[in-house]
């Protein structure tokens, strides 16, 4: 019974590197996938397609890697343990990184009106011959998603109307979306307060789209009833100082990023004048 030639053997009978040629994998690029995405941090597989034309699969000797965005490297090692590329087959390789962005955003500048941040990824993977290691480097780029948190902020508190039993009101929120694409918010529910003393609550299940790289308006209705609210809101509104406000709300945002709707909680408080 014959037995497929190893690559060691393989490589004895070319005698010399230029006729190794014909045996040597390569390496491509092929995709970045992204596995878990949060307002805190990104798990993505930067994925290799490697072909091996040889009979038997070759365990990796070495393996190493350096990551940049906006070129800053961020990550750097090397890694071989259980990398194999498959016997006379296309091989996916997956190398692993995850990132917290608050530590990204410190050590690179993200544009507004972007979605995505430039990345880098160098390196080369080794496997030892009778000629010593051999290596295959590598050079990629490609576009890394940047995701940012929309800012929620405090506009204008306005009066509408007011009597000795009841007001209306209007508290306007600013919504800003750093990315270059729309962002979506849906099922927007959220409780006001006054002074300490939460007054009304609301849904807006369909909030208009946030155009990228601007900022969206929307004006929260509140109806007071002082015999359930108590006079020190009525003295509040009628005394002419600025007034305590606060909203706390939950909301579901869909993202630029194909696949992926973030809950997030947003809790607002200032002291605004009522106009």
């Amino acid at each position: 019974m014959t037995r497929p030639l190893s690559i060691a053997a393989l490589l004895l009978l070319t005698g010399c590197f230029e006729e190794i040629e014909p045996f040597l994998p390569t390496v491509q690029f092929g995709r970045l996938d992204v596995q878990h995405l949060d307002w805190e941090h990104i798990e993505t597989d930067f994925v290799f397609f490697v072909d091996n034309p040889n009979p038997i699969g070759i365990p990796l000797e070495s393996f190493d890697y350096a990551l940049s965005l906006t070129d800053i490297e961020l990550l750097s090692g090397a890694d071989p343990d259980g990398l194999e590329f498959l016997a006379s087959d296309m091989s996916e390789v997956a190398l692993p990184a995850n990132l917290d962005f608050l530590n990204v955003y410190e050590v690179i500048q993200t544009t507004r009106g972007l979605d995505a941040v430039p990345f880098g990824l160098e390196g080369s993977f080794g496997f030892d011959s009778p000629l010593g290691v051999v290596n295959l480097p590598y050079d990629a780029g490609g576009d890394f998603p940047a995701l940012r948190t929309p800012k929620l902020e405090l506009g204008r508190l306005r009066l509408d109307s007011i009597n000795l039993t009841a007001a209306t009101l209007e508290l306007d929120v600013q919504v800003d979306n750093d990315h270059g694409s729309t962002v979506w918010l849906e099922n927007f529910d959220y409780a006001l307060s006054l002074e300490g003393i939460e007054l009304g609550t609301g849904m807006i299940q369909d909030f208009a789209g946030v155009d990228g790289a601007t900022t969206y308006t929307v004006g929260l209705p509140l109806e007071i009833n002082f015999l359930d609210a108590g006079t020190a809101i009525y003295a509040a509104l009628t005394g002419g100082d600025k007034i305590n406000v606060k909203i706390e709300a939950g909301t579901d945002v869909i993202t630029p990023f194909e696949g992926y709707t973030l809950p997030l909680e947003i809790s607002e408080s200032g002291r605004l004048s009522l106009q």
